[in-house]
C-alpha cells in the first residue's frame, strides 16, 4: 500500500511538473487541484482540499514565461500538502512548508530541462534518416521519463519517512514557533495578490481593486458575487469602447475561401495536430525549448501531405528548430497557419523553410505575451480565485469549477484560434494584432478589470492580520485591533498587500519579499505584535 502511494503521489508530482498534455497538466499544477488529488491519494481529501487551497493563495500572481521558473508550484502544491497530511498539520501551516519546497523544485525544474537536451538531439537523428515512426519516443515517450524519475523520486522518499516520521518532527517544534509561523501562512496570500497586482495594475484600473477589497470588507459580497458583478462592469467597458465601425461590420474580416488543391488535409489530421500540439511542452528544454512537442505534432500533417522520404526529412527538420511560445491558448494559431503552408506546399507552391521558420518565430513573441497575459496574468487569477474561496470553506465544488472554467476556455478559445489561422493563414495573425489591435486592448481591459475586482475581494478576505497587543491606561483597556477596526475596517491587509506591492515595483525579488514576510510574521507573533487572530 505504501508503494502504491509513492507511485501515484509521482505521478501526480509529474503531472503537476512535467508539462504532459496542457488541458490536463496547466490546471494540474496549481495546489488547487493537485492538493486535492494528493488528498484522495493519501486519504485525506478535506485537508488536501483545504490545504491545496490555502497554499494556492500565495502563487495567485507567480507567472512562468519563457521556460523560466520563479518557483514551482506544482512541486509546491504535491509535495507540501503531502508532507501537511502526513504530519497532520493544519492548512495554514501548509503554505510555509510548500513555499520553501517550491524554491527546491526549481531545481528539478533546472535537471529536467537540461537533461531533455538529450532526446532533442536523438530526434535530430531520427529527421536525418526520416525515422518518423521513432518520433514518438525521444518526443514523448523518453522526455517523460525522465520527469517522471526527477519528480517523482520525492515521493518514494516521503513514504518511506511516513507519517510518524513527520509528526514526529513537527511535535518536537514548540508550539510558539508553529503558531508564529501559522502567522506568517497568514501573511504570505499577500504576496499572491501583490504579484498579480503588479502585473496587472495600470494606474487607470487600480481603483478596481480598491473597491473590489472594500466591497468585499464593508458590503460583506463573497468573492463570487464580486466576480459576478466585475463580469458586468467588464461587458459594459468592452462594448462601451468599440467603435461605430466594428459596430457595423466587425473588427474581423471575411475568410477567403481556399482554392482547390489535390492534395488536401482532411478535418481529422487537423484535429489530431491541433490535440497533440496542446502538448508543446512534453519535451521541453534549454536548447530547443518546444521543438520537441512542436515535431510531434506535426506528424499527422507530414503523413498526410507527404510521401518522398526527402520531403518528409525536411519537414521534421524544419519544425525541430528553436520555438518558444504560449502554445495552449493564443498561441493555437501559429500551427493553424503551418498546416495551411504545409499544405499549398505539398501542393507546389513557392513556400521555403525560411519563409514557414521565419513566420513563426515572428509570430512567438508577440502571440506569447498576449497568451500568458490572458491565461496566466487574467483567467487562471479569476478562475482560481473563486475556486480557492469555495475549496476552503470545505467544498470539493472548487477545484472542479476552476478545472472546468479554465480548460473549458482552452479547448474553445484555441479550437477557435487553430481553425483561425488554417483557414486565413498569416492574415489572421494581422486581424488580431493588427486591425483588431483596439479590440483586443478592450477585451484585455475588461478582463483585467474583473480581475482586480475579484483579487481585491481575495485579499479582503484571505489576507488576515491581527493585532492582539493591549495597553492598559488606568482602568481603561486599549485594544490596538479594535482601535484600527474603528479607523477602517481591514486597515492591515489592505496595507501588506500595498507595501509588497510597492517592493514589488522597486524590483525587490519575490523571493526577498517572502522571506521580509516571514521574518515579519515571526518576529511580529514572538513580540506579541501580530496574533492567529480569534
Amino acid at each position: 500500500m505504501i508503494l502504491l502511494k509513492a507511485f501515484l503521489l509521482a505521478i501526480a508530482a509529474n503531472l503537476a511538473s512535467g508539462r504532459v498534455w496542457s488541458p490536463i497538466t496547466w490546471p494540474f499544477c496549481y495546489p488547487l487541484i493537485n492538493g486535492t488529488v494528493v488528498g484522495l491519494i493519501l486519504g485525506d481529501p478535506l485537508l488536501g482540499l483545504m490545504a491545496g487551497a490555502t497554499i494556492n493563495l500565495a502563487y495567485i500572481g507567480w507567472i512562468s514565461a519563457g521556460g523560466t521558473m520563479p518557483s514551482n508550484i506544482g512541486i509546491a502544491g504535491v509535495y507540501g500538502t503531502a508532507i501537511t497530511i502526513l504530519a497532520k498539520a493544519t492548512p495554514e501551516l501548509a503554505i510555509t512548508l510548500a513555499i520553501p519546497i517550491g524554491l527546491l523544485g526549481v531545481l528539478q525544474w533546472n535537471l529536467q530541462m537540461t537533461l531533455n537536451v538529450f532526446w532533442v538531439h536523438r530526434l535530430d537523428a531520427n529527421a536525418e534518416k526520416g525515422e518518423i515512426n521513432k518520433i514518438f519516443f525521444n518526443a514523448w515517450l523518453f522526455p517523460q521519463l525522465t520527469a517522471l524519475v526527477i519528480n517523482g523520486t520525492p515521493a518514494f522518499i516521503l513514504m518511506l519517512l511516513g507519517g510518524d516520521f513527520f509528526n514526529s518532527v513537527l511535535n518536537q517544534i514548540p508550539q510558539d514557533f508553529v503558531n508564529a509561523l501559522s502567522v506568517t501562512g497568514n501573511l504570505l496570500p499577500a504576496l499572491g495578490v501583490a504579484m498579480l497586482l503588479n502585473y496587472l495594475g495600470k494606474k487607470k484600473m487600480i481603483p478596481y481593486f480598491v473597491i473590489g477589497f472594500f466591497a468585499a470588507t464593508f458590503l460583506g459580497l463573497s468573492i463570487m458575487a464580486v466576480a459576478i458583478l466585475g463580469a458586468c462592469i467588464a461587458v459594459i467597458v468592452y462594448y462601451g469602447g468599440m467603435s461605430k465601425e466594428e459596430e457595423l461590420f466587425g473588427a474581423g474580416e471575411e475568410e477567403e475561401t481556399k482554392t482547390e488543391l489535390k492534395i488536401r488535409l482532411r478535418r481529422s489530421d487537423m484535429i489530431k495536430h491541433w490535440l497533440i500540439g496542446l502538448g508543446a511542452e512534453v519535451g521541453y528544454n534549454y536548447e530547443r525549448m518546444q521543438a520537441s512537442g512542436n515535431v510531434l505534432a506535426m506528424l499527422p500533417i507530414i503523413r498526410r501531405l507527404y510521401t518522398d522520404p526527402e520531403d518528409i526529412k525536411a519537414a521534421l527538420k524544419r519544425y525541430l528548430v528553436f520555438f518558444n511560445t504560449e502554445p495552449s491558448f493564443v498561441g493555437n494559431i501559429i500551427p493553424g497557419i503551418c498546416a495551411s503552408l504545409e499544405e499549398e506546399r505539398a501542393n507546389g507552391a513557392d513556400i521555403s523553410d525560411e519563409m514557414i521558420n521565419g513566420l513563426r518565430t515572428g509570430l512567438m513573441g508577440p502571440l506569447a505575451g498576449v497568451g500568458d497575459s490572458l491565461a496566466g496574468g487574467i483567467i487562471y487569477p479569476i478562475a482560481v480565485s473563486v475556486g480557492c474561496a469555495l475549496a476552503l470553506k470545505g467544498n470539493f465544488t472548487g477545484p472542479i469549477l476552476f478545472f472546468a472554467v479554465f480548460t473549458g476556455i482552452m479547448l474553445v478559445l484555441g479550437y477557435n484560434l487553430y481553425q483561425m489561422g488554417y483557414k486565413q493563414g498569416s492574415r489572421s495573425v494581422m486581424n488580431i494584432l493588427g486591425e483588431g489591435a483596439g479590440s483586443i486592448t478592450r477585451m484585455t481591459d475588461a478582463f483585467g478589470i474583473l480581475g482586480l475586482l475579484v483579487i481585491g475581494a481575495m485579499g479582503a478576505e484571505k489576507v488576515l492580520v491581527y493585532v492582539p497587543l493591549q495597553i492598559s491606561i488606568g482602568q481603561t483597556t486599549v485594544i490596538f485591533q479594535d482601535v484600527l477596526n474603528g479607523l477602517l475596517p481591514n486597515l492591515l491587509p489592505f496595507g501588506f498587500i500595498i507595501g509588497t506591492w510597492g517592493l514589488l515595483k522597486k524590483k525587490v525579488s519575490p523571493i526577498v519579499v517572502v522571506l521580509i514576510l516571514m521574518v515579519i510574521g515571526i518576529v511580529g507573533y514572538y513580540t506579541g505584535i501580530l496574533g492567529l487572530g480569534v
